[in-house]
This record gives structure tokens, sequence and C-alpha cells, in this order.
């Protein structure tokens, strides 16, 4: 006599462990996009600091530079009278260390753009040289940049007193006696990447810098004027 022949077991997986499988997947799904979205907008913003320091930097190296060069002659004052927290104004020179050529640069901060303009020498002697009155060159040194906060200056100045630099900035726009002691300016902004899908503040950079403006250290004698580029 022949067994009937078992019947295979057909149970399966029930609705509600279907959805309870799928709720978890959706969980640790959502939670690795979560993970991922945070990693790539931490990276964008490294990236984005990363380049609005590079912008800040090469600006501020490049004025520096020119605040340096800015010693034409000995005893006159480079940074010029009418000065203010957003516009500087000074003279450096160009060409050859043996016959330099005095160029008067005015560095102004409007709208978040930096911009500087430079007017060529048309004659005169040091310290009273002529200049045109038409720029010879314009050129954007830094966009998407502005004061660094809580200031709401980029420039400040500073004379000596008592035998060292004041901590106080000195009052601008700076008077003609002003300009004539001033033997430091501080620039410091706050500059943001060109291009970036980061929209925070953490993308933004801020760049402070000094220029001394002198060939020899100040006197001792507190009451020495102490000029600069002496």
């Amino acid at each position: 006599m022949t067994m009937p022949k078992q019947i295979a077991d057909e149970s399966g997986t029930t609705l509600v462990e279907l959805m309870v499988a799928l709720m978890t997947g959706l969980v640790i799904i959502s939670a690795l996009t979560m993970v991922i979205l945070t990693t790539l907008h931490g990276s964008n913003r490294v990236s984005a600091r990363v380049h609005a320091t590079q912008r800040a930097r090469l600006t501020m190296t490049q004025l520096m530079e020119e605040l340096h060069s800015a010693c034409v002659m000995p005893e006159i004052a480079p940074v010029k009278e009418g000065s203010e927290g957003n516009k500087l104004l000074f003279v450096h020179q160009t060409g050859s260390a043996v016959a330099p050529t005095p160029v008067l640069s005015e560095v102004v901060y409007s709208a978040g753009t930096l911009k500087q303009l430079d007017f060529a020498s048309t004659g005169g002697t040091s310290p009273n040289w002529t200049f045109s009155k038409t720029a010879s060159s314009s050129k954007t040194l830094l966009t998407k940049v502005a004061p660094m906060p809580p200031s709401t200056s980029v420039f400040s100045y500073y004379a000596y007193s008592g035998g060292t630099i004041s901590e106080t900035p000195q009052t601008t726009p700076l008077s003609e006696l002003d300009a004539l002691l001033t033997v430091e300016v501080r620039a410091a902004i706050s500059a943001a990447p060109e291009h970036t899908p980061v929209a925070d503040a953490g993308a933004e950079a801020s760049i402070q810098n000094t220029a001394t403006l002198r060939l020899t250290p100040p006197s001792y004698n507190e009451g020495s004027p102490a000029r600069p580029c002496q």
C-alpha cells in the first residue's frame, strides 16, 4: 500500500513582519543619509574656509608688501592726510631701489569689495611730489569681503606714545599732523569664499596683519616725536 505524499510546508512572511522589516530598513537608510549629508556639509565648509583663507591671505600679503615698501625717503610719512577706516591713502615706490618712482595708492573698501587705485607721479621732489588726478590703474583686490566684526572699519592707524606704539588708534580721517606721526597701519578683514554650496558663517575667514613704517627702532626718549621712516 502506497502512503500519500506529504504536502510541503507553505508558511511564509506575514504582512506584519514585512512592514516591520521595511520600517527598520527605512530608519537605517535615513540615518545613513543624515551621516553622509553631515559629512559632506562639513567637508564643503572646510574646503570653503580654506579657499576663503587663501583669498584673504593673498590680498593681505600683497597690501602689506606695498606698505613695507612705503618708506620712499627717510622721515617722509607714507600715510597721507584723509586716510580713514575704509580708505587708506599712502605713497610707496616702484622701480629700482636706486631710482625709486613714487606712486600714490588709494585702497578703498565699499559694499563688499576692496579696490586699489594707483596715481602716477607727475613731478615735484620729495616730499612735495605731485600726482595725477586720474588713476593710472584700478584693480579689485578682493570681493565678498567685510571689516572684521565687531569693527566697521578695515584700517586703523597708530602713532608712538611714551616710547612705544599706542594701543589707541588715531582719530579718522587723519589730519595732516596725525598722518605725519602714523608709524603703524593695521588691516583686518573677514572674507567669504567666491563660490560655495555652504551658506553659513563657518565658511568665512578672518585675517589681520600689521605694517610698521620704520627703518630703525624708535627713540627711547619719550619726548621724541618718533616719526615714520626714520
